[in-house]
Formats: C-alpha cells, structure tokens, sequence
C-alpha cells in the first residue's frame, strides 16, 4: 500500500513537472514571437528621434544596439541587472536567462526581415542611404554591404541560439518556417515583394542549415 501511495506521488510530481516545462516552453515562444514584433518595428525607432538620428540611422539598422545591450546583461558582474529586471516577474534565475535569450533571438530576427525588406528601396539615395547621426549619408555600396552583413549576423546569431536550444527539432523546424510565414506577411504589404521574398527564401534556409556548421570551405584532398 505505502509503495503504491510513494508511486502515485512520483507519477503526479512528473506530471507537475511536465506540465511546468511546457509552460515554460510556450513562455518563451510568446517572448520570442512579441520580441520579433519589435525587432520589426525597431529600426523605424530612428524616425522618431530624427533630430537627432536621422532616418535609416546605423544604430537602429543593424544589430549593434542589441548585440552590445545582451553583451552588457550577460556579462558576469552585471547579469544581477538582467536578474533584478526579469526577477520581478521570474523567480528562477535559469528562467529569467532564458526569457531574455528567446527575447534576444526573436529581436534580431525582426530588425533582420526589416533588413531585407529595406535592400530594395525605389533608388538608392535620400532617406533609402545608412546614415551616420546626425545627417551623414554613407553612399549606396555601404548601405548595401553595412544592411547585408547586419541581416547575416542577426540571422546567424539568432539561429545558433535557437539550434542550441533543449527543444524538440521538430518544434525548432516549426520555429523556423513561422519566421518565414511573418516575414513573407511583412514584406508582401510593402513594395518590390518579390524580390524581397526571394531574397528571404534563398537567404535565411542557407543561414539556417549552416548556422552551426561555421560555414567551413571544404577543402579537396590533393
């Protein structure tokens, strides 16, 4: 009788557990998705402090505001910020790093599809140029190259972190082709679609496979 009681409370304990890690699972999934939202939105920032930034500013087209923002929040010494943040709402240390890692990926996969909806602008002048602030316009061929490497390296960073995850594969495949379906979404409504989709369909696959293969040029045996 007594082991039939201790393995009732083994079998609720797991099913408690199980229930807890899909919450959580499904936690992060709604922070990656609500992040990649704002990840769209945020290289736009820029217009409202056009004053000071001008529009297509390096600091909001590009990962660098948010590479060095998770840097600074991860590093040892100054995650206890990150920790004080997210442990108002997250008692769990481990949780509350994982928040910010799904929040951090799904961000950088929006500036990433806004990057590539804006590499087809009607002309390459005026307000389609990368500007330095406050109004230094830095040429066609740096637009091209700075907003290329930048969607490279979000998407690069991004999907790493996402292959390392302790999730299923299939969940993570399912992960990436809703990327796909939102970008499609949101470079459908804007102008040149096509040739933005067909940047995206070639370009985030390829980033995806090779994401944790370092991208290795293989070299023949003589």
């Amino acid at each position: 009788m007594q082991q039939l009681q201790f393995i009732n409370l083994i079998n609720e304990k797991t099913f408690r557990d199980r229930g807890s890690l899909l919450n959580m699972k499904r936690t992060y999934l709604v922070v990656l998705y609500v992040s990649l939202l704002a990840g769209l939105e945020f290289p736009d920032f820029d217009l409202h402090l056009l004053v000071f930034l001008g529009h297509r500013s390096i600091l909001t087209h590009g990962i660098v505001v948010p590479f060095f923002l998770y840097k600074f929040l991860t590093k040892e010494g100054y995650s206890k910020i990150s920790n004080k943040i997210f442990g108002r709402f997250f008692s769990n240390k481990d949780f509350s790093r994982e928040i910010l890692d799904y929040a951090y990926i799904g961000f950088l996969i929006g500036i990433a599809i806004h990057l590539c909806a804006d590499l087809f602008p009607k002309a390459w002048m005026g307000f389609a140029l990368i500007v330095f602030p406050p109004w230094i316009p830095m040429g066609a061929p740096f637009s091209i190259v700075w907003m290329l490497l930048n969607m490279f390296f979000a998407l690069k960073i991004s999907f790493q972190k996402i292959k390392k995850k302790e999730i299923e594969n299939k969940t993570k495949n399912r992960i990436f082709l809703s990327i796909l379906a939102i970008g499609a979404i949101y470079l459908i409504i804007d102008t040149m679609f096509v040739s933005k989709i067909i940047l995206m369909i070639i370009s985030f696959p390829i980033i995806w496979f090779y994401a944790n293969k370092g991208f290795k040029v293989i070299k023949k045996k003589d």
